[in-house]
């Protein structure tokens, strides 16, 4: 069913002037209105007590349009200060809050914003921009497309006025144009996500785009929810959910690359946001892989294969492996690591052996130094290990605050500092990271907010 809200207006139902449909009576028209409720005030109830115009022009467009026309009159003839926008707001809201709770599924509401005075049309579209109906505002041009010129006999002869319709001179045109300016609304919450975007806040961002209409982010919620999950670093959902018409977000494609990369990405953020414990936290896991890889890659030594698993499934070191010679060198991982480790511990008045349990990054930092020659990388990666040490314990398991002073003071690092070292760290892997996918995040921020932009531009040409 097509449902008409309309206020009435001087040339409502047709101008005595030029014989037109007046704005009402046009919509119901061409929109094909199978009910139609009219907005009474003052002087428009004296007019309908008087010769029941309205009613009868809707009845005779359904004669023509062989189809029945139901009417509502709202009776508002209290009201004769009609200039005064404010009142409108909450009588136009009342109403159409009403008539929105009776329709039924597949029901669609058009609203006239042509008709009434200027207080009533401003009313009708500041409600559009609070509230944001599922409806179509309707605007109707004048025949001429200028002003109308209102002159009323006090009796008018409406069958003569309907019998020579002008609308039937002109084959029926449709002056009837939707109101599709954005709402304030819609204008202030698309900003809303793109700041959300920029903070690389992507749950908020998301949670507004659902609470907006559907149609109004069609142009990009599918790929905010994938950046949701690239953020959440949940891949597999990523990969599942994309379209012919999406974009692609993630740079890195094979499977431990991306895993590490998208992390690292992930790491980086926090920094940008200023989550300094989340960012320490999250440190020892990827400091760790990279810490195996780089030995895998420029040492060929595979760690996997000097490990086994305890009993609840966590790899550790096999304690009889570690002891064997590496390959192609007279000294074993055992050695190695009770060297070095020894020598740190020098100064202390009895020094043990190191603990070979779980795999840790001090035990790889240790291998890395002694089977890669490289002075830039032991320096890299003994900073990372370093603040590993002396910042990570404490954000885990102590209620803690740090800012970048207090980072800088504990590990003589900041945090932006610590994130560079270990994207330097990739460079020492065989992942192949470009420098410019760093930048990933930011890239993938501006075509979300352009997607935004763009579908707003195309929708809307006020």
């Amino acid at each position: 069913m097509n449902i008409l809200f309309s206020p009435l207006g001087g040339n409502d139902p047709i101008s005595e002037t030029n014989m037109y449909d007046g704005s009402m009576l046009h919509i119901c028209r061409h929109y094909d209105i199978d009910k139609v409720y009219l907005y009474m005030t003052s002087e428009i109830w004296k007019n309908h007590t008087k010769d029941n115009r309205y009613e009868f022009f809707i009845d005779r467009l359904a004669e023509q349009k062989n189809k029945k026309i139901d009417y509502v009159v709202i009776d508002d003839s209290e009201l004769e200060n009609v200039q005064v926008y404010d009142q409108f707001l909450f009588k136009f809201e009342d109403e159409i809050n009403k008539i929105i709770k009776e329709m039924s599924e597949g029901d669609k509401l058009f609203i006239n914003i042509s008709s009434g005075t200027p207080a009533m049309k401003n009313a009708l579209v500041i409600l559009q921009d609070l509230n944001e109906y599922d409806c179509k505002f309707i605007q109707v041009a004048t025949p001429m497309k200028a002003m109308n010129k209102n002159e009323h006999s006090d009796n008018p002869d409406w069958e003569t006025l309907w019998e020579f319709n002008s609308e039937l001179e002109k084959d029926g045109e449709n002056r009837c144009t939707e109101n599709n300016c954005p709402s304030l609304s819609r204008l202030r919450k698309e900003e809303i996500i793109k700041k959300h975007i920029d903070e690389y806040d992507y749950r908020a961002a998301l949670s507004v785009a659902r609470g907006m209409e559907k149609n109004s982010t069609k142009n990009y919620i599918d790929e905010l929810v994938r950046v949701v999950n690239r953020h959440n670093l949940n891949m597999k959902k990523v990969d599942n959910d994309y379209k012919k018409d999406g974009f692609d977000i993630t740079p890195v494609k094979s499977g431990n690359a991306r895993k590490l990369f998208e992390y690292a990405l992930w790491l980086n953020i926090k920094v940008k946001r200023s989550e300094h414990i989340d960012f320490l936290r999250g440190i020892t896991p990827i400091v760790v892989e990279l810490f195996e890889i780089i030995l895998k890659s420029k040492a060929k030594l595979d760690i996997n294969n000097y490990c086994t698993k305890n009993n609840s499934g966590t790899r550790v070191w096999d304690k009889a492996k570690v002891a064997n010679k590496l390959p192609l060198r007279d000294i074993s991982i055992k050695e190695i690591v009770n060297k070095e480790y020894q020598f740190k511990h020098s100064d202390s008045d009895k020094v043990e052996e190191f603990r070979f349990g779980m795999i840790y990054s001090e035990s790889l930092l240790y291998l890395m130094r002694n089977l890669i020659e490289d002075k830039v990388l032991d320096e890299i990666a003994s900073n990372v290990r370093r603040v590993e040490e002396k910042v990570r314990n404490l954000a885990a398991h102590d209620i803690v605050s740090l800012d970048s002073n207090d980072i800088k003071n504990r590990t003589k690092f900041t945090p932006v500092q610590i994130m560079d070292m270990i994207k330097k760290l990739f460079s020492y892997t065989n992942f192949n990271i470009k420098s410019e996918y760093w930048n990933s995040y930011e890239d993938m921020n501006e075509e979300l907010k352009r997607r935004i932009s763009e579908h707003r531009e195309e929708e809307f040409s006020c």
